[in-house]
């Protein structure tokens, strides 16, 4: 009994990880969208104010807006450069999200955990996070087969003796999972403070 447990949590851990590339990559692609689109959020209403002051260069309904969802926070100089580009809902959702960690006193920065400090990047990590990202996956991928082949076959190898373990090949692919969640969440935050760091180089 427990080993058909132990073997239905690592096929549902090579889902969740399959999942979660899907996710990411969703994430990355739509969710802005999905919020623009809604009228009723912060991000929709900014977007809205920001369609208008780039036709017609009409500020002050945006500086508005975005005085009420940014309060103390609000860079005005970085709102406005944003609304002028054409994929102006990212960097407004890049804003929205990290306002709270970004310090506006002369040149921005940025404030960390901790309160560790320091300058807004300046090159794209997207692409080597989600590297990695898909080097996890197939890693779950490898280890989910694993479990299969060592039923069947035991691997004779003392340095592999671990892999002849079903429990050890789960909890492997859970800890996978873990650092795969971890990674994205470093993505989104890394990748917002790279899009807020070209919305300074264009002030």
């Amino acid at each position: 009994m427990l080993s058909v447990l132990t073997f239905f949590l690592i096929f549902l851990g090579v889902a969740v990880s399959v999942y979660q590339v899907y996710d990411i990559y969703y994430a990355q692609n739509f969710e802005d969208d999905e919020r623009q689109a809604s009228r009723e959020t912060p991000l929709g209403q900014l977007s809205r104010h920001a369609e208008r002051y780039a036709a017609t260069g009409e500020s002050q309904r945006l500086l508005d807006t975005a005085s009420r969802f940014f309060g103390a926070h609000l860079n005005p100089h970085l709102v406005l450069s944003a609304a002028k580009l054409p994929n102006a809902p990212r960097y407004l959702g890049a804003l929205l999200r990290r306002r709270r960690r970004i310090l506006a006193n002369g040149q921005p920065r940025v404030r960390h955990f901790l309160a560790w400090k320091t300058d807004l990047p300046r090159k794209d990590s997207r692409p080597l996070l989600l590297s990695l990202v898909l080097v996890n996956c197939l890693v779950v991928m490898f280890l989910g087969g694993l479990s299969l082949y060592t039923v069947v076959y035991r691997v004779s190898l003392d340095s592999l003796a671990w892999a002849n373990s079903d429990w050890i090949l789960m909890l492997l692919i859970y800890l996978v999972i873990v650092m795969t969640h971890g990674i994205s969440r470093l993505d989104g935050y890394l990748h917002d403070l790279y899009l807020i760091g070209a919305l300074n180089r264009t002030v």
